[in-house]
């Protein structure tokens, strides 16, 4: 059965309510299985948010270390702008000893409380290397500041590789497809000789 035909018969037949099954199934699948249920969760949208959320106060209230799956149901929800998510955001951060959880969690808060101080606590990470240095990247850009995206320019000034700069780019050409304001402070970062025409050519 195809990919499409499997997504269609759990919705048609099951809908919401398969929920808490694939959230179990999360934990032991593997790749393909994976994005097959999250390409479900995704298609049943706004629908599923209450589903959603008791499944992550479950999880929550059984304060088991390490709950990836727990991550992915925060970014689910954040990107719903679910609210009563927000005090448990504030006490996860002591249940993952892997630190690139920490850009996932505050990048959740930054979402729904729009709250320009969790991009002052994202740029924390842009000192570190590799996939949390990414994480805070991409995660700053969710929320299109003059703030930050002073914070990536600076970055961007750095001395960084070419693939660090490049997703810097891309992040901030994201930043402005959600608010085409921000080219102007572009123009007067010192970065700016560099950097804008490499940005009008990629947002043409």
């Amino acid at each position: 059965m195809k990919r499409e035909d499997v997504i269609q018969r759990i919705i048609d037949e099951k809908g919401v309510k398969a929920i808490p099954v694939l959230i179990d199934m999360l934990e032991e699948s593997d790749s393909e299985t994976y994005e097959l249920i999250t390409d479900i969760i995704d298609i049943l949208g706004t629908d599923a948010k209450k589903y959603l959320f008791e499944e992550f106060k479950k999880r929550f209230s059984k304060n088991n270390f390490d709950d990836v799956v727990m991550l992915y149901l925060i970014d689910v929800l954040s990107g719903m702008e679910c609210e009563e998510l927000k005090p448990y955001l504030e006490r996860m951060m002591n249940m993952y000893s892997d630190e690139r959880a920490f850009p996932l969690i505050i990048e959740a808060l930054l979402r729904i409380t729009k709250d320009e101080k969790y991009i002052d606590i994202l740029s924390t990470f842009l000192d570190d290397t590799g996939d949390i240095q990414d994480l805070a990247i991409m995660a700053i850009a969710e929320h299109p500041t003059k703030k930050g995206i002073n914070y990536l320019l600076n970055k961007y000034m750095s001395n960084i590789s070419k693939s660090e700069k490049a997703l810097i780019l891309d992040s901030i050409q994201k930043m402005f497809f959600k608010n085409q304001n921000l080219f102007d402070e572009v123009k007067k970062h010192p970065a700016s000789e560099e950097i804008v025409e490499i940005l009008e050519w990629m947002l043409k």
